[in-house]
């Protein structure tokens, strides 16, 4: 019987032979060396991994079943190997112990999104939609990365990409059921194109180089920047509650512990907003937030609320409407972005606004002008500053994009209905 160093050296040198005939793509040489390596160390991960392969490759899921359990048996606690064994038994029809083995797997290791995938898949298999569906989430919470373009996706990944789709389009379809009955196609064109670029169908074609909306783009809409004021007929009697606007401000202005920072994220998200993440620099007093009231926040701005729920404010919970105050402190830039869609546009109606202050939105700048609303598509790239010495305020709202027709509105609703349902049930973004 040979030594145990003697074997180890003899492995060390077939190991880096089999490599090397990997590397070159000799794999069939390659196997010939791990098995002389198998016959001499039979738990030799490199050997036992090789070979399954291999056996795999070829159909033979008696021999790769038996050299991964082999592998486990050498290390129980590895979590790869319960992904491989769950793949092999998914194989052969084995659905129950597949499962075991990817729970075990994601036992071993919690955040392990292949594992995740793998789980999806057996229990798409296995007929539990809503079960795969929350695993294939989950995956892809964990690893954004996994749903690359289609033609670079892993197996598993492009299925649960596509299980994924095919949901969202039953929904989309149940959802925009009554908005397609009895309307002309013309009326439908642009609806079409939006649910497809929305499912990823088609990259969206944007007509102006600084339009980069973050979520949604609603095709065919005119790429404008800044809309004239003079445009909205509701504007004027916006304007002419900018008085008791501004003194429900300055209320609020004297109980500072009211304001909230405008950017609170999490820190995995914080690139751009290194500066202003969690900060007062930039803060906010919400009338509603994401679509929901703010019920003690509104008590103490009765005239606001008044004068802006009069306005064509988009409804769709869990998204808008957004109403807030937005204060920015002396010396306070607000880098470049991009707003999550142009079915809608910004409004601003500056209430306190000191010199050396402006926003720029595609490639025009402009100044606030106290009393006089200013709005913009905030899809295109968008920043603000505030060089002055003194704090900046103005009352921010959203509302539709005036070249959406009725149809129009009600599918973009729908669609972002879908994605909030999608949320509720799996924990789902976008």
């Amino acid at each position: 019987m040979q030594d145990t160093p003697v074997i180890a050296q003899q492995v060390a040198v077939l190991s880096e032979s089999a490599a090397e005939l990997v590397r070159r793509g000799q794999e069939d040489d390659a196997a010939k060396v791990y098995e002389r390596i198998f016959e001499i160390a039979p738990y030799n991960l490199n050997a036992l991994e090789f070979l399954a392969k291999r056996a795999f490759e070829r159909g033979d899921t008696d021999t790769c079943l038996r050299l991964v359990e082999r592998t486990r048996q050498a290390n129980p606690e590895r979590p790869k190997t319960y992904l491989d064994l769950s793949i092999i038994h998914m194989t052969r029809g084995e659905h129950d112990l597949a499962l075991e083995m990817v729970n075990k797997g994601l036992q071993l290791k919690p955040v392990f999104p292949y594992a995740m995938l793998q789980k999806g898949a057996v229990l798409e298999e296995m007929g539990h939609e809503q079960g795969a569906l929350q695993a294939y989430f989950q995956a892809f919470k964990w690893a954004p990365g996994l749903r690359q373009p289609p033609e670079q996706m892993g197996e598993l990944a492009l299925r649960g990409d596509n299980l994924i789709k095919q949901t969202r389009l039953k929904m989309l379809d149940a959802a925009l059921e009554m908005v397609r009955n009895g309307r002309d196609p013309d009326e439908l064109r642009r609806i079409q194109e939006f649910v497809d670029l929305y499912l990823g169908r088609r990259a969206p074609q944007y007509p102006h180089a600084a339009q980069r909306p973050s979520f949604l783009y609603f095709p065919g809409l005119a790429p404008r920047p800044f809309f004239e004021r003079e445009e909205f007929d509701w504007c004027q009697g916006l304007e002419t509650a900018t008085i008791d606007i501004r003194t429900e401000l300055e209320a609020l202005l004297k109980s500072p512990e009211a304001l909230k920072p405008y950017v609170d994220i999490n820190a995995a998200d914080t690139a751009q907003w290194t500066g202003l993440n969690k900060s007062l620099q930039w803060s906010s007093f919400h009338l509603y937030k994401a679509g929901e009231k703010i019920e003690e926040n509104c008590r103490r701005c009765p005239a606001t609320l008044a004068a802006v729920e009069k306005l064509p404010l988009p409804h769709m919970p869990g998204h808008t409407p957004e109403i807030f105050f937005s204060i920015l402190k002396p010396g306070t830039h607000i880098p470049p972005h991009f707003g999550l869609g142009n079915h809608k546009l910004a409004v601003h109606l500056p209430l306190i606004v000191p010199p050396d202050c402006a926003i720029r939105v595609g490639n025009e700048t402009r100044n606030w002008e106290a009393g006089r609303c200013l709005i913009f598509d905030d899809s295109f790239r968008h920043e603000a500053w505030n060089k002055s010495g003194e704090l900046r305020a103005v009352l921010i709202l959203d509302i539709w994009h005036p070249q959406l027709t009725e149809p129009e509105r009600t599918a973009v609703t729908a669609t972002l209905d879908v994605t909030r349902e999608l949320n509720r049930r799996y924990g789902a973004i976008g």
